[in-house]
């Protein structure tokens, strides 16, 4: 089995929900998402101390550091989509239903509310 092609998140249809999300220790959040059409799209939010991208969404990648991943604008409507269905998976279970610890599950709390903030 080969990689999965991803889609920028801007061509999933309105149908779209997060499949998957966990966080790195280093504090980037990310989550895989898949359309009703399966399309998949991966997207992080950048949340080590010190960057100078710090809360700010990635598309196309699991963390920021990889050379696939394209920076979101600020203020885009990716960020807000991105919160609305990070805020519905999250609401589906508890930490364990997801695959989550409760480490993960606070930072990526933590993260969505400050997805978009300057440092």
């Amino acid at each position: 089995m080969g990689p999965e092609m991803l889609s920028p998140i801007q061509s999933l249809n309105p149908r779209t929900a997060i499949r998957l999300g966990a966080a790195y220790g280093d504090g980037t959040v990310w989550f895989s998402l898949e359309d009703s059409e399966g399309r998949i799209a991966h997207i992080c939010i950048d949340g080590r101390d010190g960057s100078q991208t710090r809360y700010r969404l990635f598309d196309g990648a699991r963390h920021p550091n990889s050379p696939d991943t394209v920076l979101i604008e600020l203020g885009a409507p990716e960020e807000g989509v991105i919160v609305s269905l990070a805020s519905t998976w999250l609401d589906s279970g508890t930490p364990k239903d997801l695959g989550l610890t409760e480490f993960g599950w606070d930072l990526i709390c933590d993260t969505l509310l400050r997805i978009g903030e300057s440092h």
